[in-house]
């Protein structure tokens, strides 16, 4: 299962991100990517942002729902123009440690992700688990320690 993916440039493709191993597939853009990746399960990345923005009011960091089963989300660590911008898979999250600035997000294969702005991350894990509840989908939480 993918845990993270980013738009590699220097390459021209989407690099996702396993258990310390990267895959490369080729896209023009991670908005492609996500496009390409929507179509397959039924509906368009457009359709997706826009059900997300209706159920939920939230229109920054728009997360990005390619599947309901398997549950494939992935949501923004940073702007979506940010060059070094990563999309990190919901599904592959087993705990999450906030800091005062940062947090670190911990994968079910025990790898980690540290990301600056803890609270747009508690924000987008909160946003994504309300969609979920409006649409009657309950996955496993994540645990989430209290901040230190």
């Amino acid at each position: 299962m993918t845990n993270y993916m980013y738009y590699d440039y220097a390459n021209s493709k989407v690099a996702k991100i396993k258990e310390d191993k990267i895959e490369y597939e080729n896209a023009r853009s991670m908005k492609s990517y996500f496009d390409k990746q929507c179509l397959e399960n039924g509906s368009t990345l457009e359709g997706r942002k826009r059900s997300f923005i209706y159920l939920v009011h939230k229109k920054k960091y728009i997360p990005i729902t390619i599947s309901l089963s398997p549950l494939r989300i992935y949501f923004p660590i940073a702007p979506i123009k940010d060059p070094s911008c990563k999309w990190v898979n919901f599904s592959s999250i087993k705990e999450i440690l906030y800091h005062k600035k940062t947090c670190t997000i911990i994968f079910y294969d025990d790898t980690c992700l540290t990301c600056n702005n803890s609270e747009r991350i508690k924000e987008s894990i909160h946003a994504i688990y309300r969609y979920l509840n409006i649409l009657n989908i309950y996955p496993q939480l994540p645990s989430q320690p209290e901040q230190p």
